[in-house]
């Protein structure tokens, strides 16, 4: 078998520096004795948001934890993937899809963005084939619901290549958790899952007597801008802040029971080779029974927040960026707290898009509904 994937990875050496540490706490921590227009504990602050070398007096109102001292260069690559690939196969072309970039969690509805590459995808078919579209979930949730899931995906999948391509036969097939593409185990089985959730196009693209199949690669070359500091600190209250998308999530505690979250995307900012998202998370309700100190990590399912952001019309996925240790430059999710009905803000920083783009859709846990049309703008 040979295999041509679609990547759009960013090459390695590009950096970011920052703060060693990030966190995000609630109005109610602030320091009364603060300066007018400058409230500490609720805006997470990057050496990056500064517009010189911060005062230590500073620091310790805007961070509970950040030595002025270090930083660490966190690299890009491995943090931009394609969400479509092609094998080859024998005789056979394979078009895979992970289906997180199509439908919504527990849906069988296609987005315009997801219709629109399907047709794109079905227009490039060798005339008058015939095609099968298999649907395939991960092994979350009862069986039975899994195969109802991945024959409605696929049967979706087939009838918007069909409206474009009549002259092609669409056979759709829904086999659930049954043929697993990986094990899902492991630190990563969250990524695991994703690859799990996934239609796949197949066909044979060959004439008679015809055993190969030539498949264009398509790389992306790295993007890397300059990033110009401000010429002075910067601090933007989470209250000060409108979400740009907003939803009421539920989130199941250490009892069974379901809590509710109210969580706001902020508008995507672009600075210099990366871009940084933030989430607004508001408990409606006492978490695991705490109506104070309620963490990130509590909020989002114990170890189930996995951001990213997805621009649906090419299929990219963009990840957190990683450092030394294989860390996140993220908010840490353990420290950052809050009460019910006090906001705080995560904030991580992931690759700058390949393409311009207006808007992207933002994934922040694998339970949770897709946060749509999120708009990107540059700083």
């Amino acid at each position: 078998m040979r295999r041509a994937r679609r990547t759009r990875a960013l090459a390695a050496g590009l950096g970011a520096v920052v703060a060693a540490s990030l966190l995000s706490a609630t109005a109610a921590a602030a320091d009364e004795e603060a300066p007018e227009g400058f409230v500490p504990g609720v805006d997470p602050l990057t050496l990056d948001d500064l517009g010189g070398q911060p005062s230590r007096e500073d620091l310790d109102r805007a961070t509970t934890r950040l030595d002025p001292g270090v930083a660490t260069t966190f690299e890009l690559a491995g943090a931009v993937t394609s969400l479509e690939y092609v094998e080859v196969e024998e005789d056979e072309v394979v078009v895979t899809l992970e289906t997180d970039v199509l439908f919504d969690v527990s849906s069988a509805d296609l987005s315009q963005a997801a219709v629109e590459r399907v047709q794109e995808i079905a227009e490039e078919l060798p005339d008058g084939v015939t095609a099968t579209v298999a649907g395939h979930t991960d092994s979350v949730g009862e069986e039975a619901d899994n195969l109802d899931l991945s024959q409605r995906r696929a049967q979706a999948v087939a009838d918007a290549a069909a409206a474009v391509r009549p002259d092609v036969t669409f056979d759709a097939q829904g086999y659930g958790e049954s043929q697993l593409k990986v094990a899902e185990s492991g630190d990563d089985v969250a990524e695991d899952r994703a690859q799990n959730r996934r239609v796949e196009l197949r066909y044979s693209g060959t004439t008679p007597g015809e055993r190969s199949i030539e498949v264009e690669e398509h790389d992306v070359d790295p993007v890397t801008a300059e990033f110009v500091p401000g010429d002075r600190p910067r601090v933007e209250p989470v209250e000060d802040v409108e979400p740009a998308v907003e939803k009421t999530v539920l989130v199941p505690n250490a009892d069974g029971r379901e809590e509710e979250v109210r969580v706001g995307v902020e508008p995507i900012v672009v600075r210099g080779s990366v871009m940084r998202l933030r989430v607004q998370l508001t408990p409606l309700g006492p978490v695991d029974g705490d109506e104070d100190r309620i963490r990130v990590y509590d909020m989002t399912g114990r170890g189930e927040l996995h951001p990213s952001a997805v621009d649906p019309y090419t299929l990219v996925s963009y990840s957190p960026v990683r450092g030394s240790g294989a860390a996140k430059l993220h908010t840490d999710p353990v420290s950052a707290q809050t009460s019910v009905g006090g906001t705080v803000r995560y904030e991580v920083y992931l690759p700058r898009p390949v393409e311009p783009v207006a808007s992207l859709y933002v994934n922040v846990a694998p339970t949770w509904p897709t946060f749509e049309d999120v708009p990107v703008v540059g700083d």
